[in-house]
């Protein structure tokens, strides 16, 4: 009997570890995330919400955002960080969000989007940019 309560209080201490584990990694990356999303950027960026199950992600859109060039893109997952995907209520993945250099979502592309459509995005993003700079 004395050796089960020992080997239930060392699977209790195990599991506890492995919780307070993936709080201080959760915690890391949320912080990580919404310091992207909170500081300035030079010019228009892109949040990308993948997933680790997530085919179509590197099938698909991870070869599209290589093709986009010198721009800012910020990877989050969206499974360890739901709070930064509710925030852009990301229920499909895919999902990649077009940023202002002041931190406003322009464009939330649900799904996979190719990337003459980012390019296009990111071309508008620029000129409003431009726009609200001179005025």
């Amino acid at each position: 009997m004395n050796a089960q309560l020992w080997a239930l209080a060392v699977a209790g201490v195990v599991v506890l570890a492995a919780a307070c584990l993936e709080a201080f990694r959760s915690r890391r990356a949320r912080k990580r995330a919404l310091g992207a999303v909170a500081a300035p950027a030079a010019d228009p960026y892109i949040l990308y919400f993948t997933g680790d199950g997530c085919t179509v992600c590197r099938t698909h859109q991870e070869p599209a955002l290589a093709k986009l060039g010198a721009v800012r893109i910020d990877r989050v997952d969206a499974i360890a960080d739901r709070t930064l995907a509710d925030r852009f209520h990301v229920y499909t993945l895919p999902t990649t969000v077009v940023m202002s250099p002041e931190g406003r979502a322009l464009h939330v592309n649900y799904g996979y989007t190719t990337a003459p459509k980012l390019e296009r995005q990111l071309a508008e993003a620029r000129g409003s940019a431009m726009q609200a700079a001179t005025a």
